[in-house]
């Protein structure tokens, strides 16, 4: 039941236009689409360039609308997760990483994990344990998939050992700016590129609307940033290449991601929130694969002072 209500179904920002979906995608809803871009894309690059607190409210924001749009789908396919309790969870990572970075993290997710599992437990006294382990790991979903995977800025942003402490926060903020601006070039290029030329489709079980060609327009489109390398001093032009090409990727992977979870919750789009682009989890689905990828080359590189395999 849930499948045949998703047939021709899409995600995502790269979605190209020639795939049925809801009237908020299609090509006549361009210019809601491009007003209300007029207005959040400038507004997310102001406060990752302020950086600091202001950029802890930015992700705060993500991740706490995000969980709330994460158990909302999770509630109408069914389940019964502890919404509160994940919503917290998912936030409290976000505090916890600002305030201490990645000081004891194994300490912090391990309580959460617990935590999780034992306010499942105590529903399950009045409610039976039909759906336990789903329920929880659903409440979990929102701690791992919004608040570790959205939190990606601030795990760069709090590592202030950044090559060695030489790094000052404008060049942190360009480089922010510039992961920022990979995903959404890359987002527009594959959804032009799709529009035009696209005819092969690319994940057909996950999201027909998308294309070969709209993916590969993407990785190229990603890759524009490159223009900007003199302006990233804390990295050489071919490490600047390697992150946007991996950046690129993540950021479509993320985008197929989130398709995959809608579909499987049995609904098209998440709740409502950003005129002509839908909710959070629609708008920065791939941004939740972008930044945590540009940590993980950057802490490779050996860039980081706390690289990600230190616990």
């Amino acid at each position: 039941m849930r499948l045949s209500r998703l047939i021709n179904s899409d995600s995502g920002a790269s979605a190209e236009p020639d795939s049925p979906r809801m009237p908020g995608r299609s090509g006549a809803d361009l210019p809601r689409r491009a007003a209300s871009a007029s207005v959040f894309v400038p507004a997310v690059g102001a406060l990752l360039w302020l950086g600091g607190w202001y950029l802890f409210a930015l992700v705060v924001l993500v991740v706490a609308r995000g969980s709330w749009e994460w158990f909302r789908l999770a509630a109408n396919a069914g389940y019964r997760p502890a919404a509160g309790v994940g919503s917290a969870l998912a936030v409290s990572w976000c505090v916890w990483l600002q305030l201490f970075g990645l000081t004891h993290i194994v300490l912090f997710l391990t309580g959460a994990v617990m935590a999780a599992f034992a306010v499942a437990l105590a529903r399950a006294l009045t409610r039976g344990v039909e759906s336990f382990s789903a329920n929880a790991l659903v409440s979990l979903g929102a701690l791992f998939y919004l608040g570790l995977l959205g939190s990606g800025p601030l795990l760069i942003s709090v590592d202030d050992g950044l090559l060695g402490g030489s790094v000052g926060d404008s060049d942190l903020a360009r480089l922010l700016l510039v992961v920022l601006l990979s995903v959404w070039l890359a987002d527009a290029a594959a959804y032009g590129c799709g529009s035009l030329w696209g005819k092969a489709r690319l994940v057909p079980t996950i999201s027909p609307g998308k294309t070969r060609v709209g993916f590969a327009g993407g990785l190229g489109g990603g890759l524009l940033p490159l223009v900007f390398y003199r302006w990233i001093s804390v990295l050489s032009f071919g490490e600047l290449l390697g992150m946007l090409v991996i950046v690129s990727l993540a950021g479509q992977l993320g985008d197929m991601v989130e398709s995959a979870i809608k579909r499987d919750f049995g609904v098209k789009d998440a709740p409502l929130l950003i005129p002509g682009h839908g909710g959070v989890l629609d708008r920065f689905d791939s941004l939740l694969f972008a930044f945590p990828a540009a940590y993980l080359y950057l802490s490779a590189l050996g860039l980081l002072r706390d690289p990600a395999w230190v616990f």
